[in-house]
């Protein structure tokens, strides 16, 4: 009920303020000799190599092409499409409306990017070192995460940056033991296409971003809201989850943590609640429990040998060192199963003959709680414009 209320209320706001963004420039008109149409993009080719004699992988794993347009000075729209793998599959990125008012705060509605983490919002390959995006940011934060919603953005203050939206929850019939609350997005996809139907229940997300210094930025990311979208789970299940990251990059040095705690309420009944592909009961039990608990962080050091050498390219060798697992702590009458406790390090060199091109090579040290060992060795190449 509490995010009900917190729901119509922003949402009161946001529609509230967006017309008034639409008034004030029915007379703007665009610069001449400046495009209103800007497009951008980016892609990464991955080869995956196990070193236990497993299958080697070729992957073009993402294409992505997007569009703004400048309707006037305050109006804009924005849009991307991810072709993954060789175009086999489509996702829409994103599709969101930009209202313009001052610094400190605007107005965003549409099917947006959730502002949890450094890396969901800007998850361009050439932002991150690793041929692979880092675990936390996919098992724990599902990195690439939409939902459609509305709320507002801005910068009240020097170094001060803030988003709060409120948006279509999650799906609890989607989570599962092994990757959390992946399965439970929506995206806003109705329902279509086999992911979960999603706008019963609503969240409150946000971020907040502080630079008090240059090279030093300090983020936290909260959310919070209800996944019974099917009116078929007894009690009130709801997910919170909260985030903070830490990145210094000063004198060539760049360090990077990331800390992640997401909340189940009421897990057992999402467990019993379960449905197979035919709306039939399929409760899960034992260790197949969804995580009560889902905790994870990492911290990544990296030295940029360009700012040594004052080159133009740049070389970065790095190590990452990563802890996740998505059954912290399960409901009663539940048990956790090893394989979920998770820990990576990944060694890896990054070779950017532009800032915005980035061949990649990396090697990943892998452990579960069972005591289980795997190796990979990984190739990549990205850019982004």
């Amino acid at each position: 009920m509490k995010i009900r209320t917190l729901s119509v209320l922003l949402m009161i706001l946001v529609l509230g303020l967006a017309p008034q963004a639409g008034a004030l420039e029915m007379e703007a008109e665009p610069a001449r000799g400046e495009s209103k149409l800007h497009m951008h993009g980016y892609g990464e080719l991955h080869y995956n190599v196990p070193s236990d004699g497993g299958n080697s992988k070729m992957d073009l794993h993402r294409m992505v092409w997007g569009l703004s347009y400048e309707f006037n000075d305050r109006i804009s729209v924005h849009t991307e499409v991810d072709f993954e793998h060789a175009a086999q599959e489509m996702e829409l990125e994103f599709a969101y409306l930009d209202f313009l008012f001052n610094p400190a705060m605007n107005v965003r509605a549409g099917l947006m990017l959730m502002p949890l983490g450094p890396l969901n919002e800007f998850h361009e390959p050439p932002l991150f070192y690793s041929v692979e995006r880092p675990a936390v940011q996919s098992s724990l934060i599902p990195t690439t995460w939409q939902e459609g919603g509305a709320g507002i953005y801005g910068s009240p203050a020097e170094g001060l940056q803030y988003r709060v939206y409120i948006v279509s929850g999650l799906a609890g019939q989607g989570f599962s033991a092994s990757s959390g609350i992946r399965g439970g997005r929506g995206k806003a996809a109705g329902g279509e296409g086999g992911k979960p139907k999603t706008g019963e229940e609503l969240a409150i997300v946000g971020r907040l971003e502080y630079t008090p210094l240059a090279g030093v930025d300090l983020g936290a990311s909260y959310y919070t809201g209800g996944v019974d979208q099917s009116n078929n789970i007894p009690g009130d299940p709801s997910v919170t989850m909260y985030e903070g990251d830490v990145r210094v990059r000063q004198s060539g040095v760049d360090f990077q943590a990331v800390y992640v705690k997401i909340d189940i309420d009421d897990a057992a009944q999402i467990n019993n609640a379960r449905l197979d592909s035919k709306g039939g009961p399929a409760p899960l039990t034992g260790n197949k429990s969804v995580g009560e608990e889902l905790v994870g962080w990492y911290v990544e050091l990296a030295y940029r040998l360009g700012h040594l050498m004052g080159t133009s390219w740049d070389l970065v060798p790095f190590v990452r060192r990563s802890e996740y697992n998505t059954q912290d702590a399960v409901p009663a009458g539940f048990t956790a199963d090893p394989k979920n406790d998770r820990e990576e390090t990944t060694y890896g060199l990054a070779y950017f003959p532009d800032p915005q091109v980035a061949l990649k090579a990396d090697f990943q040290d892998m452990k579960d709680g069972t005591g289980k060992k795997t190796e990979q060795y990984n190739l990549g190449l990205a850019y982004m414009f």
